[in-house]
This record gives C-alpha cells, sequence and structure tokens, in this order.
C-alpha cells in the first residue's frame, strides 16, 4: 500500500469521527470513500461493491442488504474494512435509523452481528441510532 493510500485512509477515518451525526456524506463522498480493495474483494465473493454502494445510495434495500452481506464475507483488514466501515456509518446517516434497521434486521444473526461491530459507532451514536444497534446482540 502507498503512503499516499494510508495517509488518505487515515484521514478518512478521522474525518468520520469528527463528522456531526446530523449531517450525512453526500452520494459524492460515499463514492470517494469506496476503496479498490473493497471492489476486487467483491469481485471475488461476487458481490459488485460498486454497483451496490450505487443501489444503497439511492436507497434500495438489495444494495444496502449486498453491503451488509460483504460485511462478513470481504476483506475487512486494513484499508478496506476501514473504508466499508465509513461507508455503512455513512449510509446509516443517509438512511435513517428506522429504515436502516428495518433492512438490517432481516438478516441472518452473523450478518447483523457483523453490521453492528463494523460501525464506527461515535459518542452519542447509540442514542443517535437505537433500532439499529439493538439490531443485533453486543
Amino acid at each position: 500500500m502507498t503512503p499516499l493510500r494510508v495517509a488518505m485512509i487515515a484521514f478518512l477515518a478521522a474525518s468520520i469521527q469528527a463528522q456531526p451525526l446530523d449531517v450525512p456524506p453526500s452520494a459524492a463522498q460515499l463514492r470517494e470513500w469506496m476503496y479498490d480493495k473493497c471492489v476486487s474483494s467483491g469481485k471475488r465473493v461476487g458481490i459488485d461493491y460498486p454497483g451496490a454502494l450505487e443501489r444503497a445510495i439511492r436507497r434500495e434495500p438489495a444494495g444496502l442488504a449486498e453491503l451488509f452481506r460483504y460485511t462478513v464475507s470481504g476483506e475487512m483488514d486494513g484499508a478496506a474494512g476501514e473504508a466499508h466501515s465509513a461507508i455503512l456509518f455513512g449510509l446509516l446517516q443517509r438512511w435513517g435509523d428506522r429504515r436502516f434497521a428495518h433492512v438490517l434486521r432481516v438478516q441472518r444473526l452473523r450478518i447483523r452481528k457483523a453490521v453492528i461491530d463494523t460501525i464506527p459507532m461515535p459518542p452519542g451514536g447509540r442514542l443517535k441510532f437505537p433500532l439499529t444497534y439493538a439490531s443485533a446482540p453486543h
């Protein structure tokens, strides 16, 4: 991984933590956060990561569900994991707690738990997104 790529991922992680809970990222920001490794590892497990992200941005439940499945089947180490975590949190902000949790609750327990464990919940996040947080045991 190049030093520029490492710096970009570190910046991304810091910006997610600094982002207010009430300000969801734009569709363009979510697309920028998508890391090449998410795309390549998604292909290996039969998930069209860019397509799923586009559908999730358009608030299509199937796209969001596909990204949830990536959480347990993709490569979640390093930059790809950081990028995917940031994208899931950004989608939670965009979809809102009720709609996001509705799609999450119909997933298998293993997927729900992985998604909850992956989302970088900032201070106050559990209170802001109680339905999502309650979708899996902790």
